[in-house]
This record gives C-alpha cells, sequence and structure tokens, in this order.
C-alpha cells in the first residue's frame, strides 16, 4: 500500500546513480566492523547449489526467549566485483557462527578456503569521486508463494552465471550482492490461528476457485494451473525456512556504468520467477527526485549494507530456495575473473584447526588493506526508525 501511494504521488523510483556527501573514501576496517567476515576461495569442482543447500541445513539453529519470540542472529552472504575480480564471502554475527561456518563451508565445500579478514577493509572502499546506484529485492506475493529453486520445475541453469557476468564492470568499479539470512522457525506456514491464513488454507481456497467481479461476485473454477500451484504450496509446509534480505549496490566514477550494473544485476534475479506459483523477485531502486536527498538515502542504504543490518521485509525462503540466491558456484557457470582455488589441498588444514591469515594482494601488489589516515566520513544522521530503509 506504501509503494502503490507513493507512485501515485510521485513518479516511480529510478536507477539515478549519485555521488554521497564524503570528504574522503568510505572504508569500513575489519576491526571496526561488527561480527566477523570470512573470505571463502572455491575449489571449481563441487556441486554448487546442492552444496550450498547442505551449509544452510547444518547452520539453521533458531534461538527462542521464553516468550517464544525469534531472537535468533543474522549473518550474511555476499559476492563482491572489487579491484577487477569476483569475490565470495560470509558474514558471520559471531565469533562463534564464524567457526561454525568455516568448519561447515570446510565440510560441505570440500578444497575451498576460508579465512577471516583481517587487516583489511571488511566492505569494498568507495571514494568520494565516485557515483553510487542501489536496489533491494522482495517477493511479489506473501512467501508461502516459492520462487523458483533447484528442486522445482523449469530449473534449468544456475542463475549466478548471468549474475555474476552482469557484475562484471570497469576495474575501478564496484558491485555487490548481499544476503542476509535469519532463520524462521518450524511455524512459519502455520500462520494466525485468528485469521486462517496458514499454507494448508492458502492451498485449500486455490482449489476452491476465484472469486471474480465487484458488483455481481461470481466463483470461477479452478484451473489445473491453480491447483498445481496449491500442491506446491503445500509442500511448504515443515520446511526449514530464512527470513532474509536481499540488496544490491554499485559505484564507480562513471554515472553510467553504476546505474547499469545496479540495473542489470537487480534485473537478473527476476531468473527466480516461478511461472507455477507466478513467485519472482522484484527490484526497488534507492531513489528521491532531490539529489540530496536521493544521496542521504544511499548514504543509509551503504551504512547498512556495511553493518550488515537486518531489516524485516516480511520476506521468507526455504533452504532450496534461499540456496538458489546465495550460494557458491561451480565450474557450471563460466563468468571470467571469479577468484577460484584451482588446486586441491592434500596438505589441507582441517576445517576446525587454527586461523591463518589472508596474504592477499591488489593488482599492483601491494596488501589489500585500509589506506592510513581514512575513516568513515558520512554525515553523522541520526538514525531512522527500524524498518525504514530510506525508500
Amino acid at each position: 500500500m506504501i509503494n502503490r501511494l507513493r507512485k501515485a504521488l510521485d513518479r516511480s523510483p529510478q536507477y539515478e546513480a549519485t555521488q554521497l556527501d564524503l570528504e574522503e573514501p568510505f572504508v569500513q576496517p575489519s576491526e571496526d566492523a561488527p561480527g566477523v567476515l570470512l573470505r571463502i576461495r572455491p575449489f571449481k569442482e563441487n556441486q554448487g547449489i546442492v552444496d550450498g543447500a547442505g551449509l544452510l541445513q547444518s547452520v539453521h539453529d533458531v534461538t527462542t526467549n521464553f516468550r517464544g519470540k525469534n531472537t535468533s542472529d543474522h549473518h550474511s552472504f555476499e559476492v563482491w566485483f572489487d579491484e577487477g575480480k569476483i569475490t565470495f564471502y560470509m558474514h558471520a554475527a559471531t565469533e562463534a557462527a564464524a567457526d561454525k561456518f568455516r568448519r561447515r563451508v570446510g565440510n560441505n565445500y570440500a578444497n575451498s578456503e576460508v579465512f577471516p579478514v583481517e587487516d583489511a577493509a571488511a566492505f569494498p572502499v568507495i571514494d568520494p569521486d565516485q557515483y553510487v546506484a542501489g536496489a533491494r529485492l522482495e517477493m511479489e506475493k506473501i512467501p508461502y508463494y516459492p520462487i523458483r529453486h533447484h528442486n522445482s520445475e523449469g530449473w534449468e541453469t544456475d542463475p549466478y552465471g548471468e549474475i555474476t557476468s552482469e557484475m562484471l564492470s570497469l576495474d575501478e568499479s564496484t558491485v555487490v550482492t548481499q544476503v542476509i539470512f535469519r532463520p524462521a522457525k518450524q511455524s512459519w506456514t502455520n500462520g494466525d490461528r485468528f485469521k486462517h491464513n496458514s499454507v494448508d488454507e492458502l492451498a485449500h481456497a486455490l482449489r476452491q476457485g476465484t472469486s471474480v467481479g465487484w458488483i455481481d461476485p461470481q466463483t470461477r473454477p479452478p484451473s489445473e494451473k491453480d491447483k498445481r500451484a496449491a500442491t506446491v504450496i503445500e509442500q511448504q509446509r515443515g520446511q526449514q525456512a530464512f527470513h532474509v534480505n536481499i540488496r544490491v549496490l554499485a559505484a564507480s566514477s562513471n554515472q553510467d556504468e553504476a546505474e547499469a550494473r545496479a540495473r542489470g544485476v537487480a534485473g537478473m534475479f527476476r531468473k527466480y520467477y516461478n511461472a507455477i506459483t507466478e513467485q519472482g523477485l522484484d527490484d526497488t531502486p534507492v531513489w528521491h527526485r532531490k539529489e540530496s536527498k536521493r544521496a542521504k538515502r544511499l548514504q543509509r542504504f551503504v551504512r547498512r549494507m556495511s553493518d550488515r543490518e537486518w531489516i524485516d521485509r516480511h520476506m521468507i525462503l526455504t533452504v532450496d530456495e534461499l540456496a538458489g540466491v546465495a550460494h557458491i558456484p561451480n565450474s557450471e557457470i563460466e563468468t571470467p575473473k571469479i577468484d577460484w582455488r584451482y588446486t586441491q589441498r592434500g596438505d589441507r588444514i582441517p576445517a576446525d584447526g587454527v586461523r591463518y591469515e589472508s596474504e592477499e594482494t591488489s593488482q599492483d601488489g601491494q596488501p589489500l588493506g585500509v589506506p592510513d589516515g581514512v575513516t568513515e566520513q558520512f554525515q553523522k544522521t541520526a538514525r531512522e526508525p527500524e524498518g525504514y530503509d530510506g525508500y
């Protein structure tokens, strides 16, 4: 309703890249970042989404308080195009979660490297002269309608092939996709007992037909598609699921390039559209018709991405659905400039062994660290109430 009112009062949001009001580069040193950022260098020969689903199942740990409220931590899976290459990251809310992720990734993705990001930026650096564009993804329907995933009809190739290809940009540009996830309680499909809105009741309603017309309403008999959708929706019951945020960010010294990358990458998430349930992911750009306000909204957006801030978007994905949008790809995708690990580790350190530091270097041979004297320079604007994301 808010989106409809906004569109009625103002023109539709646009992908308009804008320079942020920064005096110095925006940098988030790893020691100042909340939680732990893990870098992943995947071995090409893995099972991709299947391994991703196994990883997500192994970290689906729901915690609740004495009232039954979900108090689980949120984590993130991120893909960066930065300094001319595509890299993969997981962000854990705590040291304990980071240790678990490191073991689970090691178990599910054999021969891959997983190490904490230390003495380096925990988020890509954004320079004052760069233009920034961003977007968030939302579900077109309520979460009971699943998006397309590897165990559903119509799945042919990994959409990450096109998403990562669309992320490729100029070497001085940056593109980030961020999927924040938080385990949902097993009762997520039960609905409200007073509103009769569980998955079973929705499936039953689809089989009863659809009410059409306002003045003289009639019931249209259910179609074969309605019946198939009802069966698919029923299969959601009992599935492990996660609450999810999905964000896309692009920054470049070329304004057109930043806009094209943000629009293109966000648009690639439409590949998850499920023709049976008519469920998909819709992108909403960070925008305001006034440039100054648009810059402030983008500042908040970048800050929330770098802080891995959770906002409830009423978006829930099952393990299979989330694995499709947050997984480590394999040799099925042919995108160049991916930071693969090409050799097997005969002397591989066990996943629960001691940590080791990254020896990452930039293209000119210098360490990937935070420049001396460079700090975050966002304006000291007051935080908006929880749930407001600058739209």
